[in-house]
């Protein structure tokens, strides 16, 4: 891709009339009759074969949204329902992730402490309660095998400190969020999925636990289920059997939002690998303390009362006038940004939006997002191209244009100080995060860096790609109230990018 950099007077302006909906080139969702009579020129068959693949009788039942446009040559490649107002799925995080770049930097880091209420006697008590307070760190999981590390390099570090026993409780303080850490618009029945954890001013695991489930010793037999990490505080109500082997496997979990009964249903074939499903915690903060409380015991720290959530206890323990024990740093932005979009994790997503809250209150999404749409109007991305609601695209609330998509990304790749590294953490086609099963062998494969969405009836795609001439092109595509499988649908986005790589403007 040429290299990115601040766009012309002039791009910037045929930038400006295209998205407006105008064009610096000719209109594009019908033929003009010179296509329909003549030899046309590579601009027009590059439109025409879009147009066949998007209008195709097998999928022109859905409402579609597309943009292409020329970077290098500040030109509208091709325009379809630019306008329209389509649920972008996880698209969204392009929004949350571009802002909390700009507005929080790519060097940010969160922080958390572990404050002791009362002092260390010389045979190691520590008179008082243990209490860590942590503003939305989202990085204590293994996807960071450095920070898988952060309890027991806590406890190594109270350790070291000479405390062996805590006479009073451990306290998990999780005030700098609001509660309950959903988003608006998000289905009741998404909620009991790891995906659609809350997120929390204490985050471990991802606030979920994993269920292994295998079959049973023989036909009929219970299945047999494993949870990791322990102490989720989940209560699991099995109901899971053997099937016969070769038989299908069908498995379901539910969870009634705000309890913690996880019922797992279905059936597990006898000779089946075991399966892997996520289910969000009820109590994020729970799960945390009480992981902690085990990598304390580990190094030899025993804690004489409860691992608590602050709201469990009537009076909350005075930490203004505590003993600072440890301090720690999350990894920078980029790499949390990284996650959250090459990885579409929803919880990072919604992290980064509760990020941008101003300072001196709780954390909310309706301030993050109060800090969004501010971002995003400076940039030029108007309020009636998009509604937000979450950070993650998980809320059914989302709203955005193709055109909000490809302004923004316009923008990041003029911008010396994201372009790189907004580009760097966008997932690559054939390579690596969700597109790396995609456009393998194509000739987008590693020319296409984008940012996937994909929900019941949703799919999106909105980023870069470089054609085999080298121009660079950026593109968005969005796709609602389909009705064949959601494979077709990808199918012919992965067929446009194709498309648009092999675009010579040559003969």
């Amino acid at each position: 891709m040429t290299r990115p950099g601040r766009l012309g007077l002039g791009a910037a302006a045929c930038l400006a009339i295209a998205l407006a909906g105008h064009g610096c080139a000719a209109r594009v969702e019908r033929p003009t009759l010179r296509e329909a009579l003549e030899k046309p020129t590579p601009a027009e068959k590059l439109r025409r074969d879009l147009r066949q693949l998007f209008q195709d009788a097998n999928v022109d039942h859905a409402n579609w949204g597309v943009v292409a446009f020329s970077l290098s040559r500040g030109e509208l490649l091709y325009s379809f329902n630019a306008f329209k107002l389509l649920v972008p799925a996880s698209s969204q995080k392009l929004f949350s992730a571009a802002v909390a770049a700009e507005r929080l930097g790519w060097q940010h880091r969160f922080r958390t402490r572990i404050v002791a209420t009362g002092p260390i006697g010389p045979d190691g008590t520590l008179d008082g309660d243990l209490v860590v307070i942590g503003n939305g760190d989202p990085t204590i999981n293994p996807r960071h095998p450095e920070r898988w590390r952060a309890f027991d390099d806590w406890a190594a570090q109270l350790a070291a400190r000479g405390i062996r026993i805590v006479s009073g409780q451990l306290v998990g303080d999780d005030n700098a969020f609001e509660e309950p850490g959903w988003g608006a618009g998000w289905a009741w029945d998404d909620l009991q999925y790891g995906y659609g954890a809350q997120a929390s001013a204490l985050q471990y695991h991802e606030n979920q636990v994993e269920l292994l489930i295998g079959p049973g010793m023989e036909p009929g037999a219970r299945a047999v289920i494993s949870t990791s990490p322990l102490g989720s505080g989940l209560i699991i109500d099995h109901d899971v059997v053997t099937g016969p082997g070769g038989g299908e496997t069908r498995l379901e979990i539910s969870r009634v939002p705000g309890t913690m009964f996880l019922t797992v249903r279905g059936v597990i074939a006898a000779d089946a690998r075991p399966r892997t499903e996520y289910a969000a915690v009820d109590n994020p903060t729970r799960m945390y303390v009480n992981a902690l409380r085990e990598a304390l015991a580990r190094h030899g720290i025993f804690v004489a009362g409860s691992a608590l959530d602050i709201d469990e206890l009537k009076v909350a323990p005075d930490t203004g006038r505590g003993i600072t024990l440890v301090r720690d740093e999350s990894p920078p932005l980029a790499e949390i940004i990284d996650v959250a979009l090459r990885h579409s994790r929803n919880i990072y997503a919604e992290t980064l939006l509760y990020a941008l809250s101003p300072e001196g209150r709780p954390a909310s999404a309706e301030a993050g997002l109060d800090v969004m749409r501010e971002t995003l109007r400076s940039w030029g991305v108007t309020p009636e191209s998009y509604i937000a609601r979450d950070g993650s695209g998980l809320s059914r609330y989302d709203y955005a244009s193709a055109n909000a998509f490809s302004w923004l990304l316009m923008y990041l790749y003029s911008d010396p100080t994201h372009a790189e590294r907004f580009r760097a953490a966008l997932p690559v086609a054939g390579v690596s995060g969700s597109l790396e099963r995609r456009m393998k062998g194509a000739a987008a494969e590693g020319r296409v860096v984008a940012k996937t969405g994909s929900m019941t009836s949703v799919r999106s795609l909105s980023g870069y790609l470089t054609t085999l001439d080298g121009e660079p092109v950026v593109f968005s595509f969005l796709v609602n109230g389909y009705r064949v499988p959601a494979s077709e649908i990808e199918a012919v986005m992965d067929k446009a990018l194709d498309v648009l790589v092999r675009y010579r403007r040559t003969p």
